[in-house]
């Protein structure tokens, strides 16, 4: 080999890995819809932070809670603390129940954070004969924002919404966790987000 080879060889692997390096956040967001649509429990925990999605959640409702007790306060009322720690304890247990793996599934096969998945609620029920057009022009259109080197947001967005700002249903948080992993991390629902 010559020098040349070698040098031309190590800029095509330089650039190699600075590709996967830039391209790996999308290529987890891909492996994680795959894995969601596959119902691949393990491939799908693998790359979500449970811990992490709770907090997420606990502070936005939190936040939200907050918000909407101090609109309507009165410091007369010695209820009012009580109030606001029985809802603390709600959300507490509302993001418990929400952030369980089928859920955060759901979540990624329709951009949609609910705690049932309604298209299988009833498995008795024969599934409604659709045509794949139908089945794709519901599915939500994701777009994606980074934030700095080490954070992708990743948007569903309605598809029958024209407006993909006012049309996003939810956010999908991920972190970079080493060189070129990544998990999920948060969320970013838009309506508890809104001033």
């Amino acid at each position: 080999m010559t020098s040349k080879t070698i040098k031309v060889a190590v800029v095509v692997a330089a650039l190699a890995v600075a590709g996967y390096w830039y391209w790996s956040p999308f290529l987890a967001v891909r492996q994680l819809q795959t894995a969601a649509q596959k119902q691949d429990a393990d491939a799908f925990n693998e790359r979500v932070d449970y811990p992490r999605l709770r907090e997420s959640l606990k502070g936005q409702f939190s936040a939200l809670m907050a918000r909407e007790m101090g609109k309507s306060t009165d410091d007369s009322n010695p209820f009012s603390a009580l109030g606001s720690m029985l809802g603390l304890a709600m959300v507490n247990q509302f993001v418990e129940a929400m952030v369980r793996p089928e859920v955060v599934m759901q979540a990624m096969r329709s951009g949609k954070l609910s705690p049932a998945d309604k298209s299988q609620a009833d498995t008795a029920a024969p599934p409604a004969p659709t045509t794949a057009k139908a089945a794709d022009s519901d599915k939500p259109k994701w777009t994606y924002e980074r934030k700095g080197v080490d954070k992708l947001i990743a948007y569903a967005v309605d598809p029958k919404a024209p407006d993909e700002a006012s049309g996003r249903v939810v956010g999908l948080v991920f972190e970079r966790s080493g060189f070129a992993t990544w998990k999920l991390t948060g969320f970013r629902l838009p309506a508890l987000n809104k001033q």
